[in-house]
């Protein structure tokens, strides 16, 4: 009796540390996982604290300044006027959010304004019902359908062209000069 319960025990045993084992490899296996996790997380990290700092390059006002003087002719970049900027408050409602006012039966649009205008009631003088409907304003109506009219293009004067600076360029940047910012201590 002594005998089976002494291989009952090293078996219990056998499977404890079998179960041990498989434990600590699945922890191994995870803490893996995690570092490379970790060292992904860091290339990611790196690699955004250096598009940022290329960005900020990209955008310094005196770079950009050299690159619209160096392709003026060819970008005809002007100025922004302060008339060209609007507060979104100042942009007109989209179609869709206009509130669209109950049309009278028989009458067009025109027919409502101009009795809004006579200072009539809509169809009371216009005879409303016998007028057949007449294209939106704005609209030109081709076989029955309405066909919208383009807007007018609007006409800005043309910039006068600024003489284009002559410079040797070197490999790298646009107009042959090196960026203090940039290069920090380079000897000149």
């Amino acid at each position: 009796m002594l005998r089976t319960f002494d291989v009952i025990l090293m078996g219990v045993m056998v499977a404890a540390a079998v179960v041990t084992y498989s434990i600590k490899h699945k922890a191994d296996l995870k803490l893996e996982e995690v570092r490379k996790l970790e060292a992904e997380i860091k290339l990611e990290k790196d690699t955004i604290d250096l598009l940022r700092a290329d960005w900020a390059l990209l955008t310094q006002p005196n770079r950009l300044h050299r690159v619209v003087n160096a392709y003026q002719t060819e970008l005809g970049l002007s100025p922004t006027l302060p008339t060209q900027l609007a507060q979104p408050r100042e942009l007109p409602m989209l179609r869709s959010q206009l509130p669209q006012p109950p049309e009278p039966e028989g009458m067009s649009v025109e027919d409502v304004i101009a009795a809004a205008v006579n200072g009539s009631k809509p169809g009371a003088t216009l005879g409303g019902a016998s007028k057949p409907k007449s294209p939106p304003a704005g609209q030109i109506a081709v076989n029955g359908v309405p066909v919208p009219t383009p807007r007018a293009r609007v006409s800005r004067p043309a910039p006068a062209p600024t003489p284009v600076p002559v410079a040797s360029a070197t490999t790298g940047d646009e107009t042959g000069e090196m960026d203090e910012t940039i290069t920090g201590s380079v000897n000149r």
